[in-house]
């Protein structure tokens, strides 16, 4: 259970919302959205004692007096506030307390990440291998607080979202994700797990289920640097950038992760999919640009032998862009001329594998070319 937010908290109309009668009938404007919304008689009542400064306590006392019950009072006033913060018309502020706050850098982006109480920092510290308190400013800013047993989070536009205590964790990763991607600096992004070995680098190609993760951790187990295990940013100039978020492992992997580990019982977390994830923050994680050496795509099977086979530049590029995504939807010209720089400067492979362990002795074989 997680602990309830200590910091102060107000509930107040947004900006640019405004409540007025109409022939008698309540309505809200949103000047933001240009949009009407017509409230009833039970929703007027709780907007305009919450634009009146009442807390919800006082709220919930009120409708009490109404003759309505404690739980239908909280039931009616939650159904409301999530309508109108998903519309943009209530605003949530709040203060955070000093102490409860880090930064990071990934996508060689610095993010700061502050919350209402220690028990939500812990879960969001989770996230990452490595975390400072440098004190530079921030380019992408995280604030997250608890209101009952509901966690809420805004970013740097100050739109306010939500979600499950449970799902706080995958949340915020997948919304930093994609505020790198979004950057200006990268021309679009691979489902792919980064590596380094000995200075060079190693892509594992996949999308989500490939086995990317897994993969990633027997590796790291057997001596390559970790930088990254679902996304790799790409620069026009065939730059690659890894995301070093924490390893995260779905419930397949975790006898793995047990047995390289020992006992490990850390903290589950469940992603919007429905998939309980566990994190592992891997020590001395590469956070910076690296070069593609070798470029694997996993194709997983349910039984049979490893295979390694190799791939010409044209297929390899043809199965990039498969994977390639960016903010606009389209890999640009200049976003392909990077994928050509990065597979004229690798070796590019199939692996066919149904065992990890089996997958990483053939890799480590590829890296030391034995294979």
């Amino acid at each position: 259970m997680l602990e309830k937010t200590s910091a102060e908290m107000v509930l107040r109309p947004a900006a640019g919302a405004v409540f007025a009668l109409v022939d008698g009938r309540s309505v809200l404007f949103s000047e933001t959205r240009q949009k009407l919304y017509e409230l009833d008689q039970l929703g007027a009542f709780i907007w305009c004692k919450l634009a009146q400064g009442a807390s919800l306590e006082d709220v919930h006392q009120e409708l009490g007096q109404l003759g309505i019950g404690e739980r239908a009072a909280r039931e009616f006033t939650w159904q409301a506030m999530n309508v109108w913060i998903d519309r943009g018309v209530l605003d949530l502020d709040w203060r955070r307390s000093a102490d409860c706050a880090f930064s990071t850098v990934l996508g060689q982006r610095r993010i700061s990440v502050r919350a209402a109480n220690r028990d939500l920092l812990q879960q969001l510290s989770s996230l990452f291998c490595v975390t400072d308190d440098s004190g530079e400013e921030e380019d992408i800013a995280i604030e997250t607080m608890m209101l009952g047993d509901r966690v809420f989070f805004r970013g740097n536009d100050a739109s306010i979202q939500r979600c499950e205590a449970a799902a706080l964790a995958p949340t915020i990763k997948a919304h930093i994700t994609e505020r790198l991607i979004r950057s200006n600096q990268w021309a679009f992004a691979l489902h792919a797990a980064s590596l380094v070995k000995c200075g060079m680098g190693l892509l594992l190609c996949g999308q989500p289920g490939a086995g990317k993760s897994t993969l990633a951790l027997e590796l790291v187990d057997a001596g390559f640097q970790y930088a990254g295990d679902d996304v790799a940013l790409i620069g026009a100039d065939g730059t690659i950038c890894g995301i070093p978020f924490a390893l995260t492992l779905k419930q397949g992997s975790w006898r793995l992760l047990s047995r390289l580990y020992g006992d490990w019982n850390d903290v589950t977390h469940r992603r919007s999919d429905g998939a309980e994830v566990r994190y592992l923050p891997i020590p001395d994680a590469h956070n910076g640009s690296l070069s593609a050496n070798w470029i694997i795509f996993l194709n997983r099977v349910a039984s049979g032998p490893v295979e390694l086979t190799p791939l010409d530049q044209l297929d390899s590029i043809k199965r990039l862009i498969e994977g390639a995504f960016a903010a606009d939807g389209k890999l640009s010209q200049p976003g392909f001329f990077a994928l050509k720089r990065i597979v004229a400067g690798a070796r590019s492979f199939q692996l066919i594998y149904s065992e990890s362990a089996q997958a990483r002795q053939l890799l480590m074989d590829l890296c030391n070319d034995k294979a």
